[in-house]
């Protein structure tokens, strides 16, 4: 079954599209490589294990001749299936990939892969200023900088208000570092944007003083 006639299967439309949140580093998957939980709107979670090729879900487990939504999701994030090109940024679910240490991959028109941005969807360009992508920045420091992030300052000492691009509001202590968010990693992405934006200038410093001219 196709889901729009032209021959896109309706598992990866549900895969790409569907609100499901993947994690690497908490719970049964942390330490463990190969093995990912994909967390539905409904709050039903999944172990998916790529290396073997499985998933806890009824559709995976009732139907071997099919890859699930699930499995279809973590190769989609890990970078491991490109994100084909009829997928644009307002088709993708707003949690896609961004709790996982990895970079999807974007198919592009002339048939290769390029590295797929979280936040718009476009091949990732080099840039300049404090948000630009370098080249020995590891994947949390990357979707720091490029996804649609707002930092605001709280309270002193060094309380920030982070907001993600789904709306997400988390508390951001950079003296403790410590984040409210549920990625368990040391040094999470907002902890990063908070302290790439306080050595901008960019928002204050921690003891509450307005960035120096």
């Amino acid at each position: 079954m196709t889901s729009n006639g032209a021959g896109v299967d309706d598992r990866t439309v549900a895969a790409l599209t569907e609100v499901m949140s993947v994690l690497d580093s908490v719970g049964r998957v942390r330490d463990a490589p190969g093995l990912y939980l994909v967390v539905s709107s409904s709050g039903s979670e999944y172990l998916v294990d790529m290396a073997e090729g499985r998933c806890e879900c009824p559709d995976d487990s009732h139907r071997p001749s099919v890859t699930c939504k699930h499995r279809r999701r973590v190769a989609f994030v890990i970078g491991e299936r490109p994100i084909p090109d009829w997928a644009n940024q307002d088709t993708l679910d707003d949690q896609f990939g961004l709790h996982v240490e990895a970079d999807p991959t974007r198919a592009v028109p002339d048939g290769g892969v390029a590295q797929a941005t979280a936040d718009s969807g476009s091949i990732t360009q080099s840039g300049s200023g404090p948000l630009a992508i370098e080249p020995d920045d590891d994947p949390r420091t990357k979707r720091a900088k490029r996804e649609a992030i707002d930092v605001a300052f709280l309270q002193k000492p060094g309380r920030y208000e982070v907001q993600s691009a789904s709306d997400s509001v988390y508390e951001v202590d950079i003296l403790e570092e410590t984040c409210s968010c549920p990625d368990d990693a040391s040094r999470c992405k907002h902890l990063r944007r908070v302290d790439i934006e306080i050595r901008a200038g960019l928002v204050p410093r921690p003891d509450g003083r307005l960035p120096e001219a």
